[in-house]
Protein backbone atom coordinates (compact mmCIF):
# COMPACT_ATOMS: atom_id res chain seq x y z
CA UNK A 1 0.00 0.00 0.00
CA UNK A 2 2.59 2.52 0.88
CA UNK A 3 4.43 1.70 -2.62
CA UNK A 4 0.87 2.44 -4.30
CA UNK A 5 0.81 5.87 -2.81
CA UNK A 6 4.22 6.55 -3.26
CA UNK A 7 4.74 5.84 -6.51
CA UNK A 8 2.39 8.64 -7.88
CA UNK A 9 3.66 10.75 -5.16
CA UNK A 10 7.26 10.14 -6.57
CA UNK A 11 5.92 10.91 -10.13
CA UNK A 12 4.47 13.78 -9.36
CA UNK A 13 6.62 15.50 -7.05
CA UNK A 14 9.28 14.80 -10.35
CA UNK A 15 6.91 16.44 -12.59
CA UNK A 16 6.55 19.57 -10.24
CA UNK A 17 10.39 19.62 -9.70
CA UNK A 18 10.50 19.03 -14.00
CA UNK A 19 8.36 21.86 -14.08
CA UNK A 20 10.08 24.44 -11.78
CA UNK A 21 13.55 23.43 -13.20
CA UNK A 22 11.96 24.32 -16.54
CA UNK A 23 10.37 27.54 -15.24
CA UNK A 24 13.85 28.51 -13.78
CA UNK A 25 15.85 27.64 -16.99
CA UNK A 26 13.54 29.75 -19.22
CA UNK A 27 14.60 32.83 -16.67
CA UNK A 28 17.76 32.02 -16.37
CA UNK A 29 18.05 32.32 -20.33
CA UNK A 30 15.89 35.29 -20.22
CA UNK A 31 18.37 36.86 -17.84
CA UNK A 32 21.06 36.14 -20.08
CA UNK A 33 19.20 37.50 -23.05
CA UNK A 34 18.46 40.44 -21.23
CA UNK A 35 21.76 41.02 -20.32
CA UNK A 36 22.97 40.70 -23.91
CA UNK A 37 20.76 42.58 -24.83
CA UNK A 38 21.56 45.33 -21.97
CA UNK A 39 25.13 44.39 -23.10
CA UNK A 40 24.60 45.54 -26.61
CA UNK A 41 22.76 48.51 -25.64
CA UNK A 42 25.83 49.90 -23.87
CA UNK A 43 27.97 48.95 -26.50
CA UNK A 44 25.61 51.07 -28.70
CA UNK A 45 25.28 53.97 -25.98
CA UNK A 46 29.20 54.05 -25.85
CA UNK A 47 29.35 54.65 -29.96
CA UNK A 48 26.97 56.91 -29.87
CA UNK A 49 28.97 58.31 -26.74
CA UNK A 50 31.78 58.58 -29.16
CA UNK A 51 30.34 59.43 -32.24
CA UNK A 52 28.62 62.87 -30.31
CA UNK A 53 31.90 63.38 -28.98
CA UNK A 54 33.95 63.19 -31.78
CA UNK A 55 31.22 65.86 -33.82
CA UNK A 56 31.44 68.35 -30.90
CA UNK A 57 34.97 68.03 -31.12
CA UNK A 58 35.06 68.59 -34.90
CA UNK A 59 32.41 71.48 -34.65
CA UNK A 60 34.51 72.89 -32.20
CA UNK A 61 37.82 72.64 -33.98
CA UNK A 62 35.84 74.43 -37.10
CA UNK A 63 34.43 77.07 -35.12
CA UNK A 64 37.77 78.21 -33.58
CA UNK A 65 38.85 77.83 -37.22
CA UNK A 66 36.05 80.15 -38.55
CA UNK A 67 37.34 82.85 -35.64
CA UNK A 68 40.92 82.47 -36.37
CA UNK A 69 39.94 82.88 -40.18
CA UNK A 70 37.63 85.85 -39.45
CA UNK A 71 40.98 87.12 -36.92
CA UNK A 72 43.36 87.20 -39.67
CA UNK A 73 40.89 88.93 -42.19
CA UNK A 74 40.41 91.52 -39.38
CA UNK A 75 44.07 91.75 -39.03
CA UNK A 76 44.09 91.81 -43.00
CA UNK A 77 42.18 94.99 -43.24
CA UNK A 78 43.19 96.77 -40.45
CA UNK A 79 46.86 96.61 -42.14
CA UNK A 80 45.55 97.68 -45.53
CA UNK A 81 43.39 100.47 -44.57
CA UNK A 82 45.93 103.23 -44.25
CA UNK A 83 47.46 102.27 -47.76
CA UNK A 84 46.21 104.33 -50.66
CA UNK A 85 49.03 104.04 -53.12
CA UNK A 86 47.88 101.02 -55.63
CA UNK A 87 51.49 100.41 -56.25
CA UNK A 88 51.84 99.74 -52.62
CA UNK A 89 48.65 98.34 -51.79
CA UNK A 90 48.20 95.72 -54.24
CA UNK A 91 51.41 93.61 -53.31
CA UNK A 92 50.72 94.03 -49.95
CA UNK A 93 47.57 92.55 -50.02
CA UNK A 94 48.69 89.33 -51.76
CA UNK A 95 51.82 89.12 -49.25
CA UNK A 96 49.31 89.45 -46.09
CA UNK A 97 46.70 86.60 -47.33
CA UNK A 98 49.55 84.41 -47.72
CA UNK A 99 51.00 85.06 -44.49
CA UNK A 100 47.44 85.30 -42.39
CA UNK A 101 46.05 82.22 -43.97
CA UNK A 102 49.23 79.79 -45.15
CA UNK A 103 48.66 79.62 -48.64
CA UNK A 104 52.16 79.84 -50.96
CA UNK A 105 49.91 81.99 -53.56
CA UNK A 106 47.80 84.99 -53.62
CA UNK A 107 47.12 87.04 -56.83
CA UNK A 108 45.33 90.11 -57.32
CA UNK A 109 43.32 89.98 -61.06
CA UNK A 110 41.72 93.61 -61.96
CA UNK A 111 39.58 93.80 -65.35
CA UNK A 112 41.37 96.06 -68.02
CA UNK A 113 39.33 98.63 -69.06
CA UNK A 114 37.52 97.51 -71.98
CA UNK A 115 36.54 94.44 -69.55
CA UNK A 116 37.67 91.95 -72.03
CA UNK A 117 41.17 90.31 -69.54
CA UNK A 118 41.50 89.99 -65.87
CA UNK A 119 45.00 90.93 -65.69
CA UNK A 120 47.52 89.85 -63.02
CA UNK A 121 48.45 92.97 -61.04
CA UNK A 122 49.92 91.35 -57.69
CA UNK A 123 51.09 88.17 -56.11
CA UNK A 124 53.48 87.50 -53.23
CA UNK A 125 54.93 84.07 -54.98
CA UNK A 126 57.85 83.41 -56.89
CA UNK A 127 55.70 82.01 -60.15
CA UNK A 128 53.20 84.91 -59.43
CA UNK A 129 56.38 87.09 -60.34
CA UNK A 130 57.23 85.68 -63.34
CA UNK A 131 53.38 85.96 -64.62
CA UNK A 132 53.77 89.87 -63.61
CA UNK A 133 57.00 90.45 -65.65
CA UNK A 134 54.97 88.75 -68.88
CA UNK A 135 52.11 90.70 -68.23
CA UNK A 136 49.68 87.76 -67.67
CA UNK A 137 46.23 87.99 -68.18
CA UNK A 138 43.29 85.97 -68.72
CA UNK A 139 40.23 85.98 -70.96
CA UNK A 140 37.01 86.41 -69.24
CA UNK A 141 35.24 83.26 -70.23
CA UNK A 142 34.98 79.78 -68.45
CA UNK A 143 38.66 78.11 -69.63
CA UNK A 144 40.23 79.51 -66.26
CA UNK A 145 39.07 79.93 -63.09
CA UNK A 146 39.62 83.73 -62.86
CA UNK A 147 37.96 84.08 -66.09
CA UNK A 148 34.86 82.11 -64.33
CA UNK A 149 34.56 84.19 -61.85
CA UNK A 150 35.46 87.54 -62.81
CA UNK A 151 32.70 86.73 -65.94
CA UNK A 152 30.15 85.10 -63.84
CA UNK A 153 30.78 87.30 -60.71
CA UNK A 154 30.57 84.20 -58.74
CA UNK A 155 33.45 82.53 -56.43
CA UNK A 156 34.81 79.26 -57.46
CA UNK A 157 36.64 76.46 -56.11
CA UNK A 158 38.77 74.18 -58.34
CA UNK A 159 40.67 70.73 -57.34
CA UNK A 160 43.29 68.92 -59.32
CA UNK A 161 41.01 65.98 -59.92
CA UNK A 162 38.69 65.18 -62.16
CA UNK A 163 37.32 68.00 -65.02
CA UNK A 164 39.02 70.63 -62.98
CA UNK A 165 42.29 68.98 -63.53
CA UNK A 166 43.11 71.04 -66.45
CA UNK A 167 43.29 74.01 -65.02
CA UNK A 168 46.48 72.81 -63.14
CA UNK A 169 48.46 73.11 -65.88
CA UNK A 170 50.19 76.55 -65.26
CA UNK A 171 54.16 75.86 -65.30
CA UNK A 172 54.76 78.86 -63.41
CA UNK A 173 52.79 77.24 -60.41
CA UNK A 174 53.57 73.32 -60.31
CA UNK A 175 52.52 72.75 -56.79
CA UNK A 176 48.90 73.56 -56.97
CA UNK A 177 46.50 71.34 -55.72
CA UNK A 178 43.68 73.45 -54.46
CA UNK A 179 42.45 76.68 -55.69
CA UNK A 180 39.61 79.19 -54.87
CA UNK A 181 38.66 81.98 -56.84
CA UNK A 182 36.47 85.06 -55.34
CA UNK A 183 35.06 88.24 -57.66
CA UNK A 184 36.32 91.49 -55.95
CA UNK A 185 32.84 93.79 -56.22
CA UNK A 186 32.09 97.07 -55.94
CA UNK A 187 28.51 98.44 -55.80
CA UNK A 188 27.69 95.55 -57.44
CA UNK A 189 30.10 95.72 -60.37
CA UNK A 190 33.16 92.87 -60.69
CA UNK A 191 36.46 94.97 -60.70
CA UNK A 192 38.58 91.60 -60.82
CA UNK A 193 39.41 88.72 -58.30
CA UNK A 194 41.20 87.16 -55.21
CA UNK A 195 42.59 84.12 -56.58
CA UNK A 196 44.25 82.09 -53.93
CA UNK A 197 46.15 78.45 -54.16
CA UNK A 198 47.39 75.90 -52.22
CA UNK A 199 50.06 73.05 -51.90
CA UNK A 200 47.13 70.95 -50.02
CA UNK A 201 44.12 68.86 -52.10
CA UNK A 202 41.04 69.75 -50.82
CA UNK A 203 42.35 72.61 -49.05
CA UNK A 204 38.70 74.74 -50.07
CA UNK A 205 35.59 73.78 -49.21
CA UNK A 206 31.99 75.05 -50.26
CA UNK A 207 32.10 76.41 -46.23
CA UNK A 208 35.22 78.28 -46.90
CA UNK A 209 33.38 80.55 -49.63
CA UNK A 210 31.40 82.82 -46.85
CA UNK A 211 34.55 83.60 -45.14
CA UNK A 212 36.98 84.62 -48.17
CA UNK A 213 34.28 85.94 -49.78
CA UNK A 214 34.25 88.49 -46.39
CA UNK A 215 37.73 89.00 -46.76
CA UNK A 216 37.61 89.79 -50.54
CA UNK A 217 34.89 92.32 -49.97
CA UNK A 218 37.63 94.00 -47.56
CA UNK A 219 40.00 93.94 -50.29
CA UNK A 220 37.64 95.49 -53.06
CA UNK A 221 36.84 98.29 -50.33
CA UNK A 222 40.61 98.82 -49.93
CA UNK A 223 41.22 99.02 -54.44
CA UNK A 224 38.43 101.30 -54.29
CA UNK A 225 39.26 103.46 -51.51
CA UNK A 226 43.10 103.80 -53.27
CA UNK A 227 41.68 104.39 -56.61
CA UNK A 228 39.23 107.15 -55.60
CA UNK A 229 41.98 108.84 -53.52
CA UNK A 230 44.22 108.39 -56.56
CA UNK A 231 41.37 110.30 -58.38
CA UNK A 232 41.11 112.95 -56.12
CA UNK A 233 44.93 113.48 -55.63
CA UNK A 234 45.08 113.61 -59.71
CA UNK A 235 41.56 115.90 -59.73
CA UNK A 236 44.05 118.30 -56.90
CA UNK A 237 47.06 118.34 -58.82
CA UNK A 238 45.25 119.36 -62.08
CA UNK A 239 43.38 122.52 -60.29
CA UNK A 240 46.34 123.33 -58.40
CA UNK A 241 48.30 123.58 -61.92
CA UNK A 242 45.13 125.37 -63.64
CA UNK A 243 45.12 127.70 -60.64
CA UNK A 244 49.12 128.64 -60.93
CA UNK A 245 48.66 129.11 -65.05
CA UNK A 246 45.61 131.04 -64.50
CA UNK A 247 47.07 133.39 -62.00
CA UNK A 248 50.06 133.55 -64.12
CA UNK A 249 48.18 134.78 -67.02
CA UNK A 250 46.01 136.75 -64.86
CA UNK A 251 49.43 138.53 -63.47
CA UNK A 252 50.76 138.51 -66.55
CA UNK A 253 48.20 140.59 -68.19
CA UNK A 254 47.89 142.82 -65.14
CA UNK A 255 52.09 143.49 -65.73
CA UNK A 256 51.76 144.39 -69.00
CA UNK A 257 48.53 146.64 -68.43
CA UNK A 258 50.86 148.23 -65.99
Amino acid sequence: DNMAVATPLFFATAIVLRVIILRLTESVQEAESFGQAQETANIELKSLQGELEQRVRQRTAELELRASQLQAISNVARSIASLQNMDELLPAITRLVSEKFGYYHAGIFLLDENQEFAQLRASNSEGGQRMLDRQHQLKLDMNSIVGYTTLRGEPRIALDVGADAVFFNNPDLPDTRSEIALPLRVGGRVIGALDIQSIEPNAFSQEDISVASILADQIAIAIENARLFSEARAALSSSEETFSRYVKQDWGSFASQS
